[in-house]
């Protein structure tokens, strides 16, 4: 697999899964939650309520870990793992960018006070388990 087709499928992964694991550091311990992901190029978005703890863990560190796109069977079945920089956003551009009627299970909507949008801006993705690859390949990001 060539560098264009390994960013594609990367790209490819990043697109068409969407719930995937956020993990923060609680203080000295990981924490791991299922969240669902938009993607825009490389980098990931969520949304969530400023009140969670995962907000508050973030700002406390803000590196997190996700992993995304694995499918049942696990062999030869790629998925993403990725580190990266969080930041909490409240812009209204994101948020409208980024709302959906079926958050309104925890938000009241887009113009909640506690509605953020949480930018993921990727460190390192490492595309595992794919059948054209031998072994875990790395794309960094400087």
């Amino acid at each position: 697999m060539d560098q264009q087709a390994v960013n594609d499928e990367i790209l490819r992964i990043l697109t068409k899964h969407r719930i995937g694991t956020l993990s923060t550091m609680k203080g000295d311990q990981p924490f791991a939650r299922y969240m669902i992901f938009r993607n825009e190029e490389y980098t990931l978005y969520t949304i969530s309520s400023k009140k969670t703890e995962k907000v508050q863990d973030m700002l406390k560190n803000d590196k997190v870990h996700i992993l995304i796109g694995f499918e049942g069977g696990g062999f030869g079945k790629p998925y993403i793992d990725m580190t990266a920089v969080a930041t909490i956003h409240d812009e209204k551009e994101l948020k409208d960018r980024f709302w959906h009627d079926n958050f309104r299970k925890y938000l009241e909507g887009p113009d909640d006070p506690n509605y953020i949008v949480i930018r993921c801006k990727p460190k390192s993705i490492r595309l595992i388990n794919h059948p054209a690859l031998d072994g875990p390949y790395t794309l960094s990001f400087t």
